[in-house]
């Protein structure tokens, strides 16, 4: 068998053209008897024209299983099925996809034919991840699998760590996914992969949408269009990013370059791209794209979306199938499409995704008039919220927190009424400036014990999320072992659930909830401030309406801030986070109704948010420049000067040198 060639698989650069050639130079030399070198070599040849000349390819398919049927071999078999897997990877093969790149992933194993593990190993990965096989993937990426145990050094490999990514995303988990698709780009560009930086830009995409970040993307994808404008995926993803935007027209002027639906090249990024293009065609109103996606995706509603053979996924197709159908008219069908969605996100785990659907559901739910679709609504997207917030996805928590505000406004009186009752009485914990809790009844607790105080601040902290006993009672106890802290974490628990309820009237875990390992805060049930703050300030700070609606709004969350999160506990690591993250909504909303203050002309409403974002942080540039500004249109001479002066100060001290003005 010919050495001087080994199967790549590559989607651009020049590898693809001299291993074609050598192929069939090779292919050229050889006696036709040699059938099972000639498998080999026609599997390698479909490889290398899968992007140069698909029809090719498919010939070079179908002559390596021709071939591999006269060796009678197992191995030029395995070869065969491998070559078919690359050449159509259209969502009607999936399950032959599954079956093959498997059974050649098994004759490698039993013949040790080490050149067929990695590309074999990718396909059937990818295979099992468009399937929504999330417990197959998950075996097969665990080191003690069968594939990995008969192949460590697979570990090394850039196919390993791009699904570790993916499940990383999958699973809500965007810092690991990110930290993983660095580590990925790093393996692949040591071994020469042309495709690594396209991987890791299509999983950094993912990512970054998690995030609420993606716009910062767009140079790069940009950059992909031009340098790949045969793969449509990427004019797609551009038309979807500036629908993000609100940038209508170029979105609208953008699709309308593109091929015709039906004529997209069936490759591995054609669902991905079917399902971007519904999204933005539903966006738009474009009824016959709507129309052709629809028409061309309902046979595979069933299915995750993934791109380039699963190095990541978008979501689910079921989802733009119920954007489509509620943009052709049929709400009911688009009902059915988002419940399947949400089924398909469950089963994978994909709580990110399965919050998106929610939120989206609730909103159509909340058009009809049946009570039952009120209270559905209200349950979806409180869910969502919590989702959110468990996973510390911004974006998903501030949309849940519009949708939930959109709910209970007027025009939605009939779902008004099945809300919580705001005024109903609730225990409740103050956070902002100072640390008090009060009883239903308003007793306010007096803490004889400070580590059930610092218990329950731990609990705030955590927004909800449970946390692990082990975990509490490290904080809580950090030189004293375990073992012996049981029974006083139960005490301190005790307490926290006693300030709340001094009489015992209510079940046991009704705010402290402790179930096996783990406890939480139940905080969708307590009135607690700094709550009300992050959910109010993400609302105002996703609010398009107008402007002196949107100001009205970032006042009122504004107004709840009262001070410092936790102050007693500035020096706490598990403190931090948390109150870095209120400080970021605090800043944000303090520059955005100094923006909204200073468009309306009002300069003092202005100047007093720069004054409190200065308070807290003495050195914020942003602050200190627009606080000079707001002075000079108010013409106040003296405060001009001082604030001049303190801001010089404030940057000597951080070696940033002043421009003279």
């Amino acid at each position: 068998m010919p050495t001087t060639i080994r199967l790549t698989l590559h989607f651009s650069g020049q590898k693809i053209v001299a291993q074609e050639k050598t192929a069939a130079n090779l292919l050229a030399q050889i006696s036709p008897a040699e059938h099972a070198t000639r498998a080999r070599l026609h599997a390698i040849l479909a490889a290398s024209r899968v992007l140069i000349s698909p029809l090719d390819a498919a010939d070079s398919a179908s002559e390596s299983a021709r071939e591999a049927e006269h060796a009678r071999d197992d191995v030029s078999r395995a070869w065969s099925m491998i070559a078919a897997c690359i050449v159509d990877v259209s969502p009607g093969t999936l399950n032959a996809r599954v079956t093959m790149s498997g059974e050649a992933m098994r004759i490698a194993q039993a013949a040790d034919e080490r050149e067929l593990v990695p590309t074999a190993y990718f396909l059937h990965l990818g295979a099992l991840a468009e399937a929504g096989a999330i417990e197959d993937l998950d075996l097969a990426l665990s080191p003690s699998g069968t594939v990995l145990s008969a192949f460590p050094w697979l570990e090394q490999e850039r196919h390993v760590v791009w699904f570790r990514c993916l499940r990383a995303t999958i699973d809500g988990q965007p810092e690991l996914a990110e930290q993983l698709a660095g580590k990925a780009l790093r393996i692949a560009e040591e071994q020469e992969d042309p495709d690594a930086q396209t991987v890791w830009l299509g999983q950094l995409a993912i990512i970054r949408w998690m995030q609420g970040r993606v716009v910062e993307l767009e140079p790069a994808f940009l950059h992909a269009r031009r340098t790949a404008p045969h793969e449509p995926v990427w004019a797609a993803s551009l038309a979807w990013m500036w629908l993000q935007q609100g940038r209508r027209s170029a979105a609208r002027a953008l699709i309308s370059t593109m091929a015709r639906f039906d004529q997209l090249p069936v490759d591995r990024n054609w669902l991905a791209t079917s399902c971007l293009l519904a999204i933005v065609a539903a966006e738009l109103d474009e009824i016959e794209i709507a129309r052709a996606a629809y028409d061309a995706l309902v046979p595979y509603e069933d299915r995750i979306v993934t791109m380039g053979l699963g190095i990541t996924t978008w979501g689910t197709v079921a989802r733009p199938l119920a954007l489509l159908a509620r943009t052709m008219g049929d709400d009911n069908a688009a009902i059915r499409h988002y419940r399947a969605a949400a089924g398909v996100a469950a089963r994978a785990g994909a709580h990110s995704w399965l919050a998106e659907i929610q939120i989206e559901l609730a909103a159509l739910l909340a058009t009809r008039s049946h009570d039952v679709d009120a209270e559905e609504a209200i349950a979806l997207v409180t869910d969502a919220m919590a989702t959110g917030r468990a996973l510390r996805l911004r974006a998903i928590e501030e949309s849940a927190a519009v949708q939930l505000s959109a709910l209970s406004s007027p025009r939605h009186s009939r779902i008004q009424a099945r809300l919580p009752s705001t005024e109903a009485p609730s225990a409740r914990i103050r956070v902002l400036g100072t640390f008090e809790v009060a009883s239903e009844q308003g007793t306010i607790a007096r803490w004889q014990s400070r580590k059930a105080r610092q218990l329950l601040q731990i609990l705030v902290a955590k927004r909800g999320v449970a946390i692990s006993r082990e975990t509490v009672m490290h904080l809580l106890w950090p030189d004293e072992s375990s073992q012996r802290l049981a029974n006083r974490l139960s005490v301190a628990a005790t307490t926290v659930r006693r300030a709340f309820d001094p009489a015992g009237l209510l079940p046991k875990d009704t705010y402290l909830e402790a179930r096996g390992p783990l406890m939480r805060l139940c905080v969708d049930r307590l009135d607690v401030d700094v709550e009300r703050f992050l959910t109010d300030a993400y609302a105002a700070l996703s609010d398009v309406g107008t402007e002196d609606a949107h100001a009205q709004k970032l006042a009122h969350a504004l107004a709840i801030y009262q001070g410092e999160p936790l102050i007693n506990e500035p020096e706490q690591l598990w403190a931090q986070e948390f109150q870095r993250e209120v400080h970021i909504a605090f800043f944000s909303l303090c520059h955005a109704l100094a923006h909204a203050s200073d468009v309306a002309g009002d300069q003092l409403t202005r100047l007093d948010c720069y004054r409190k974002v200065l308070a807290v942080d003495p050195y914020d540039q942003r602050a200190h420049e627009g606080q000079l500004d707001a002075l000079t249109k108010l013409g106040a001479t003296t405060q001009l000067s001082e604030a001049r002066t303190s801001y010089s100060e404030r940057m000597s001290e951080l070696g940033i040198p002043l421009v003279s003005r």
